[in-house]
């Protein structure tokens, strides 16, 4: 883990793709560069993790079925669909969604309180609430970063820690669970997509388990926590008394 540049790579890698496809409809230029040598991605992959190797396939076969001038449409109409609208989009894949089954909830001043312990802020230009898969994935992926800048193990080890304090307390919760809805979505292309969210952060969880002083929490445990709690209002407006 500390020292292990292939592995720092590996990892750097499918933070940067799982953002491309999850933060925005992905570009053209994306889609043709996943579509292309599929074969030996599927074989590889699959060696890795079976779920790594279903969901490149899954690519595979959206690629084998659509049109290479085609694609670039077809997957945006399935962003669209799923997580824009018209109308209410088929998924919410938010953390308070998914802990509290509404948005905007109590999960994400939590995770606003551990970003503030990380130093990370979203940006202006960001619509979406912190607590959207992309941007949770956003955020490990800084943190990857983070840890690939460091100029010795000693520099690594925070950079690793915060991963790890960063995984356990949000996105290895619920996140398995948003992929594994995104995975059984209609959707060819962002169905495979899930699968390999589903295997990434499998790998993430079997990397980072041992890591760290806090333990993994599970989706039902923290759902209790805030089972039973109203909803979160935030700070109301007053109006001044003349």
């Amino acid at each position: 883990m500390i020292g292990d540049r292939e592995l720092l790579g590996f990892r750097q890698g499918y933070y940067d793709l799982l953002v491309g496809l999850l933060w925005r409809e992905p570009s053209d230029e994306l889609v043709r560069a996943l579509t292309a040598g599929l074969g030996e991605r599927v074989q590889a992959a699959g060696a890795l993790h079976r779920l790594l190797g279903e969901g490149w396939a899954a690519l595979a076969r959206f690629a084998a079925d659509v049109g290479p001038a085609e694609r670039g449409e077809a997957v945006r109409d399935e962003y669209t669909r799923l997580f824009l609208g018209p109308g209410a989009p088929e998924l919410a894949l938010y953390e308070s969604h998914y802990l509290t089954g509404r948005l905007l909830d109590r999960p994400l001043a939590a995770l606003r309180a551990t970003l503030a312990e990380l130093g990370i802020e979203k940006q202006p230009e960001y619509p979406e609430p912190e607590d959207f898969v992309a941007f949770e994935l956003e955020v490990m992926r800084c943190l990857v970063r983070r840890q690939g800048e460091a100029r010795d193990p000693d520099g690594e080890t925070p950079a690793v820690d915060a991963q790890a304090r960063f995984l356990k307390r949000h996105l290895l919760v619920w996140g398995p669970a948003a992929a594994r809805d995104l995975a059984s979505a209609r959707a060819p292309f962002y169905g495979g997509v899930g699968r390999l969210l589903q295997g990434f952060l499998a790998l993430e969880q079997d990397l980072l388990r041992e890591w760290g002083p806090e333990p993994l929490v599970s989706l039902e445990a923290a759902r209790g926590r805030y089972a039973g709690r109203p909803g979160f209002t935030g700070r109301v407006f007053e109006v001044p008394s003349d």
